[in-house]
């Protein structure tokens, strides 16, 4: 069993989803948040290997957050002579919206249905992980009903 524990929030990095991946499902534990940082629940589901066609993974740009963010950042530049608390929260908060631009995207694709996990860009690795350990499992449980693979491993 593969268990993987990520950030789902750029700005806010302590509310964490995590997934599961053994011989039979892919479980997620997904947090629900308000206004993307307030907790407000929390989103399980266990998806069986057999519905499972495939996984996917991409990263996207959404170019509203990230100029948002730089506009937020380039004024808080533009206010640290004036007062340099506001101008630091600014620049801080710029960042991080235009980081939040950038996600890396887990796709899995459940009878016919798009199963979507959004994370920051600084969480791919583990994204690419857990794809990893999904197609690994997808494969193992093909194998476990191909006759043919079973007498060619059986012969030798």
């Amino acid at each position: 069993m593969k268990k993987i524990e990520f950030s789902t929030s750029l700005l806010f990095f302590w509310i964490k989803g995590k997934v599961e991946v053994d011989n039979r499902f892919v479980k997620t534990n997904l947090s629900n948040t308000l206004l993307g940082f307030i907790p407000a629940g929390k989103d399980q589901q266990s998806i069986p290997l057999k519905n499972i066609s495939g996984a996917m993974l991409s990263t996207k740009y959404f170019i509203k957050p990230i100029i948002l963010g730089l506009f937020i950042f380039f004024t808080g530049l533009n206010s640290l002579g004036d007062s340099f608390i506001l101008g630091l929260i600014l620049l801080i908060l710029g960042i991080g919206i235009a980081g939040s631009g950038i996600q890396t995207i887990l796709e899995i694709e459940k009878s016919g249905t798009p199963y979507l996990i959004s994370v920051p860009f600084f969480e791919k690795p583990k994204m690419q992980l857990l794809n990893n350990s999904i197609h690994d499992a997808l494969a193992e449980d093909t194998d476990k009903t191909d006759l043919n693979l079973f007498f060619d491993k059986k012969s030798q």
